[in-house]
């Protein structure tokens, strides 16, 4: 039996990280590959998590490093964007966190 959930892999990591758009770059009209770079960091920071652990609460402090080394914010730039981190921090736990329930692409 596959395990539940599974474990966070890449190709997710970048259709979450498109999906949330932090810096709305994409609904810009940005490449579909904006993100790669800071998913490839999410991705090298979590893929050893337990499921326990990927948690919005133990997520979001990560996704602000990786955002703060990546766009290189100052403190208040990164609290503007803290609402989005949230938010993207929320949809990789609802996907491979505890409370984990299967999805359905497209749905």
């Amino acid at each position: 039996m596959a395990q539940w959930p599974p474990p966070p892999d890449l190709e997710s990591i970048n259709e979450i990280v498109a999906t949330v758009d932090v810096e709305g770059y994409l609904a810009e009209g940005a490449p579909g590959d904006e993100y790669e770079i800071e998913a490839e960091e999410i991705h090298e920071a979590i893929s050893t998590w337990s499921i326990e652990e990927l948690t919005a609460d133990r997520l979001e402090p990560v996704l602000a490093d990786i955002w703060q080394g990546a766009f290189e914010y100052n403190d208040a730039q990164l609290a503007e964007r803290k609402p989005k981190l949230r938010a993207l921090a929320e949809e990789i736990a609802k996907f491979f966190g505890p409370e984990a329930k299967p999805q359905v692409r497209g749905a």
